[in-house]
């Protein structure tokens, strides 16, 4: 119970920690002008410098998400090219830049980006997480409301118990099963795919840069995935976790 209320107030105080921390930052007028610059230029690989040193503060733009993606994507760099799509994606929610992903993921046989029905309700539902959370406290505490009223007046409150215990049960498996599993960019050539958190296990399979998995636990500087719907670990440096 303690767990939901933290998620609760992790959900309602988000968006003011992110303003009053500022998250993403305000970026240097001067680099990110002189880093548009040069990419207007097309000195494409300075730019990216410039991007990436603003990037590491965790200082970004959208616009610059996509530039970075565009050079990365021309330096054959896949994996880091998605990784900054992904992250476009996550802040804009535009729907366009997923069929460059798909076109990239087919292009290069990079698994990960498939959409169909079940991926586009998961992604909507996933969308408006937190209003869903919201409006789902908002009923608990509106059916509280009534039974209580009910029950000041020497009303028999049953209905409004039942449908009080419905929502808060609602509430506790979206809190608990709702959330979006964590997801990752092979980021690195020949990945190593290994039966367990160890250099001496044995090699499951060696994959290229760029297919997007999901996470589903860590041990020490190893990250456990699902690859094929199996369980394998890769190294930490060979994956980028998404944020946002």
């Amino acid at each position: 119970m303690q767990r939901c209320f933290s998620k609760i107030l992790i959900i309602l105080f988000g968006s003011v920690f992110l303003i009053t921390t500022g998250a993403f930052g305000q970026i240097s007028g001067y680099r990110l002008q002189q880093a548009d610059s040069l990419f207007n230029a097309k000195r494409y690989t300075q730019s990216l410098e410039h991007y990436r040193s603003i990037f590491e503060k965790d200082q970004l733009t959208p616009a610059m998400l996509l530039k970075m993606a565009y050079i990365e994507e021309g330096l054959h760099q896949t994996g880091q090219a998605l990784y900054y799509l992904n992250l476009y994606y996550d802040l804009t929610r535009d729907n366009e830049v997923l069929e460059k992903m798909e076109e990239l993921a087919t292009k290069f046989n990079l698994v990960g980006y498939e959409q169909n029905d079940k991926t586009r309700i998961l992604s909507f539902y996933h969308d408006y997480y937190d209003r869903i959370t919201i409006g789902l406290i908002g009923m608990v505490l509106l059916v509280l409301a009534v039974a209580l009223v009910l029950k000041w007046r020497k009303v028999k409150p049953l209905p409004a118990v039942v449908v009080l215990q419905l929502f808060l049960v609602l509430l506790l498996v979206h809190l608990n099963v709702g959330e979006e599993t964590p997801v990752g960019i092979i980021s690195t050539q020949q990945t190593y795919l290994m039966d367990g958190p160890s250099a001496g296990a044995s090699v499951i399979s060696v994959i290229e840069a760029g297919h997007r998995v999901k996470i589903i636990g860590r041990n020490d500087v190893w990250i456990k995935i699902l690859w094929e719907d199996e369980p394998v670990f890769i190294k930490e440096n060979n994956l980028l976790r998404l944020r946002f």
